[in-house]
């Protein structure tokens, strides 16, 4: 632990590669980089312009602190259970959008080298033996990428060290706004999802934070047959879960209103259908019940809603009761 926070702190590889927040920049009329591919260092320089100027000061020079954890539990996949108590530990030490953004790019490295080395050895002359044990190792990597993605994801939503970075990213696309800090919440969220999206149920809760109903279902209709196993019930069933859990409470009141777009990103009627189809990917178990039980109940307060549409945009103000709203 404490060998960790003296490499956060000091920069002792010169060839060490940093996200260089500049201070000086006009938060008025900065360069917005282009959203194409989120995965490069103009991205994640811009989405962390979202911290304050004295947190900014708190980034770490070195960044291969990161990559060295990543291929360490690459090998030791063991030790992979244990990585959330380094992940809040690193939270402790740097902003919470730091340590997710620098996982996040250091992750997509590691796949993407994989990959490269992968299609090095099937375009050799390489043995079939040779093949099959490349092809083995690769299938690992991808578990281990999953499994990691997964942990970034126990500690976004549980740890009270990424509190901050939770309401950052609260709804930040559902209700995006036009100004240069919703670009940097939704660029934020964007590289994110990068690194969520090699774990199905990971993605969907992240998607369910940030407002992104429409992606979340869209998701779901594109889900592999091969990937739905065993495991991935027991993720959905987890994922329950965290929804029925207060820190979700804000969607369950979401799902009861009527929005005049009903396939705007952000909108109920969006939620609703993600969450039924979750629930029709589901046997008939414990969690199944539960998610049909709130949405036919849901479904019959939408249907008063879709009666009453707009009826709360007409209240008028000064009512008696309005100094105690």
């Amino acid at each position: 632990t404490n060998d960790l926070a003296e490499r956060m702190e000091y920069d002792f590889s010169p060839s060490a590669k940093s996200f260089v927040v500049e201070n000086t920049a006009s938060p008025d009329a900065p360069n917005i980089p282009s959203r194409q591919n989120p995965m490069n260092d103009e991205n994640a320089i811009f989405a962390l312009g979202i911290l304050e100027s004295s947190r900014r000061k708190m980034l770490s020079r070195d960044r291969s602190v990161f990559a060295s954890l990543i291929d360490l539990h690459s090998k030791h996949q063991k030790l992979l259970m244990d990585i959330s108590k380094v992940i809040e530990l690193m939270c402790t030490l740097q902003p919470a959008e730091f340590v997710f953004v620098s996982f996040a790019y250091e992750l997509d490295n590691f796949i993407v080298s994989r990959m490269k080395h992968r299609e090095k050895i099937l375009e050799s002359e390489a043995d079939n033996q040779t093949i099959k044990q490349e092809l083995a190792s690769f299938a690992r990597d991808l578990a281990f990428v999953s499994n990691f993605a997964q942990q970034l994801g126990i500690v976004f939503f549980a740890a009270p060290e990424t509190e901050e970075l939770r309401e950052v990213l609260k709804d930040c696309i559902g209700f995006k706004g036009e100004s240069v800090h919703d670009e940097r919440r939704a660029r934020l969220f964007h590289i994110l999802l990068y690194t969520f999206s090699h774990n199905i149920v990971a993605t969907l809760a992240f998607c369910l934070w940030g407002g992104a109903f429409l992606t979340a279902s869209s998701f779901l209709q594109k889900i592999d047959p091969l990937d739905v196993s065993l495991m991935f019930y027991l993720e959905i069933d987890q994922l329950i879960d965290l929804i029925e859990r207060p820190l979700f409470r804000h969607l369950h009141l979401r799902m009861l209103d009527c929005e005049d777009n009903p396939y705007h990103e952000g909108s109920g009627a969006m939620l609703f259908r993600t969450l039924k189809s979750i629930m029709m990917l589901l046997p008939q178990s414990t969690s199944y019940m539960i998610l049909k039980e709130r949405l036919a109940s849901m479904a019959r307060y939408r249907q008063s809603a879709v009666a009453l549409s707009g009826m709360s945009k007409n209240i008028e103000n000064g009512s008696e009761t309005d100094v105690f709203v």
